[in-house]
């Protein structure tokens, strides 16, 4: 299913640390890397967000279940979550609105290094937020099929799940239907769904 409510536009320039400013919104294209046909979403979220909550919402929207570790990458620098054994800065401490983004620029978000999921951000509008700040919440804008399950095994675990489901006689089929649970379609995505819960975790503070 496609679903969406803007262009995109081309890179422009690298991610750049700089000094907050006037409320802004970004919309981010959120693909995930090495699959076809693409997985994405386009996605609202306010410039105060940390990474640690940009995590969540991708989390959300893509239906991981946040069993895993994660990074961010923008220009040269890694940001991950606190934990003892982290090497590079926290996600914790920085918003969207530390870095200055502009229209173009992109940078990375990658969950799960055992199965090694990318997702490659584009920012495609920085829009200025004019209403209430106490009722600034992320949106959906758009996306295309089922997010991957959690520990099949990355793109290549993925594409061969997906080839089985799609094919009755292969002897892999009935095994993947009863992993993946008899509702699941890799081309299905609910953007009303993915919406609501979206909301709702940011209102119940749970971003």
């Amino acid at each position: 299913m496609f679903i969406s409510m803007t262009d995109s536009t081309e890179p422009r320039s690298a991610p750049k640390r700089g000094r907050s400013r006037t409320p802004h919104d970004l919309v981010l294209r959120v693909t995930i890397a090495s699959i076809e046909p693409a997985i994405w979403r386009l996605v609202r979220v306010p410039d105060d967000y940390t990474l640690h909550q940009l995590h969540r919402v991708f989390q959300l929207l893509f239906g991981w279940q946040d069993y895993h570790l994660y990074d961010f990458r923008i220009g040269e620098r890694r940001f991950e979550k606190p934990n003892p054994e982290a090497e590079d800065e926290s996600s914790t401490r920085f918003r969207l609105r530390d870095f200055q983004f502009n229209p173009g620029d992109r940078f990375t978000y990658s969950y799960d290094f055992g199965d090694d999921w990318e997702h490659e951000i584009v920012v495609e509008k920085v829009l200025p937020f004019l209403g209430d700040p106490t009722e600034r919440l992320p949106e959906l804008l758009g996306g295309a099929r089922a997010g991957p399950h959690e520990d099949s095994g990355g793109p290549y675990g993925y594409d061969e799940m997906v080839k089985a489901l799609r094919n009755k006689r292969n002897p892999e089929h009935r095994g993947y239907r009863d992993w993946a649970g008899p509702l699941y379609d890799p081309e299905r995505f609910d953007p009303w769904l993915a919406g609501q819960n979206l909301v709702l975790a940011a209102a119940w503070g749970a971003i």
